[in-house]
């Protein structure tokens, strides 16, 4: 029984080669589905998921709400005022006759400009609103892009941890059955189990941290719990990032740029306001006076002096701003530049090492562990070489599935440099 169960894992060649390569993506499935209430989740469904419960997004729309209502109080006119005066009031006093009343309203008329700046420099305060609620945005999409590949790259290896701790398991037992035979060396024995235990071990490291990635994954999306989810991207497949993000001068698409180019707008509004805050506005008044009987009507203006406060330090102060956000925008657009330089070499030296070098590499070590496996079967191999084999198999399967997941990763970083979404 031992000999045919042993014999059902050492087949040979090009069926498990065949099974390994072409069809790991069905083992990762299959491990993906465990439970009946597995529920499918797409990438695009866990950045929805996240984009309608994060408190964050909630709270960025609430500011911008408040820039837009900010830019509406910014173009009410000024209202006027209402001034009531009785003059001469005293005991005895005939007051129709003897007091001076005045009646008029004051209304305040800006000549200097004031209101159009505010309006312009509220406008520019709700852009610059809505590009940091667009940046909280795509950060968290990125976020939980991150946290799904890299959720899918743990899976898959807990796959293959268990995968290889069920060819120990059975090599285990077979060779159990051989030393009680007489026909396998007690060190022999003990290498097996050895080797058994590390399997186990990784096998159980690998649970906690497929457990761990969904928790964090589900923390990304804005929930307490991860589901019972089964991830459905394509690990083993190679997506490309957006056709945009290879295109020359991608990064200045980055809402970072856009951001350093609304503030150095923003800096200019409010030079304007500062400088229309040094002018002077003009107070028309109009309005009754009744002075010993006689009705009249009095009319007036005053308009303040700029003899002293011309807002000179203020208007300085709004010029360092713009020349601040000049500078500001220039050392963005070079780290922007920059980002996307090394975002694009990690993906074309990630994607040529899955394509030209893993892929050879996980077929041969596959096709050692099958030779290796079968001429073990026919007695035509040691032990501590089909150890060796095996050993072998698994850390290159392994490094190429890290080499997978950089790969993905790197993807959405050129993605992330160029401005696009994930």
């Amino acid at each position: 029984m031992h000999s045919s169960s042993f014999g059902l894992i050492l087949l040979p060649g090009l069926v498990r080669r065949v099974w390994l390569l072409a069809g790991l993506g069905a083992l990762f499935g299959i491990f993906l589905t465990l439970s009946a209430q597995a529920e499918d989740l797409t990438l695009e469904q866990a950045i929805q998921t996240a984009l309608s419960r994060r408190p964050e997004l909630r709270a960025s729309d609430f500011t911008t709400r408040s820039a837009r209502a900010m830019r509406r109080q910014a173009g009410a006119l000024p209202n006027p005022r209402l001034f009531y005066q009785s003059e001469n009031l005293g005991p005895d006093m005939d007051f129709s006759n003897g007091v001076d009343t005045y009646a008029y309203l004051n209304q305040p008329v800006e000549i200097s400009g004031r209101r159009n700046a505010r309006i312009g420099s509220a406008k520019a305060a709700v852009s610059l609103a809505e590009l940091n609620g667009d940046t909280q945005k795509r950060d968290i999409e990125f976020a939980v892009a991150r946290a799904y590949w890299e959720t899918l790259r743990l899976i898959y290896l807990r796959g293959m941890a268990e995968e290889s701790q069920g060819f120990y398991h059975e090599i285990l037992e077979y060779n159990q059955h051989r030393f009680a035979e007489g026909k396998l060396s007690a060190v022999d024995l003990m290498r097996v189990r050895l080797e058994d235990a590390r399997a186990q071990t990784r096998l159980e490291a690998s649970k906690l941290a497929g457990t761990q990635a969904l928790e964090r994954l589900a923390a990304e999306m804005g929930l307490p719990t991860p589901g019972q989810w089964s991830l459905v991207a394509d690990f083993a497949g190679l997506n490309d990032p957006r056709p945009e993000a290879l295109a020359d001068n991608a990064f200045r698409q980055r809402l970072e740029v856009k951001l350093a180019q609304q503030s150095v707008e923003s800096a200019r509004a409010s030079l304007m306001l500062q400088k229309a805050q040094g002018r002077p506005d003009l107070d028309v008044l109009f309005g009754y006076k009744r002075t010993n009987g006689n009705d009249t009507m009095i009319a007036g203006m005053q308009v303040p002096l700029p003899l002293f406060d011309r807002n000179r330090g203020g208007v300085q102060a709004a010029q360092s701003e713009v020349a601040a956000g000049r500078e500001t925008l220039a050392g963005v657009e070079l780290r922007s530049e920059a980002d996307w330089d090394l975002a694009h070499t990690a993906y074309t030296t990630w994607k040529r090492q899955v394509e030209a070098l893993y892929g050879p590499m996980v077929s041969q070590s596959t096709e050692i562990a099958d030779i290796s496996r079968a001429a073990y079967r026919e007695g035509g191999l040691d032990l501590l070489r089909l150890l060796d084999a095996e050993r072998l198999r698994v850390e290159t399967q392994t490094a190429w599935a890290e080499a997978l997941g950089n790969y993905h990763q790197s993807v959405l970083s050129l993605n992330y440099a160029a401005g696009m979404e994930p």
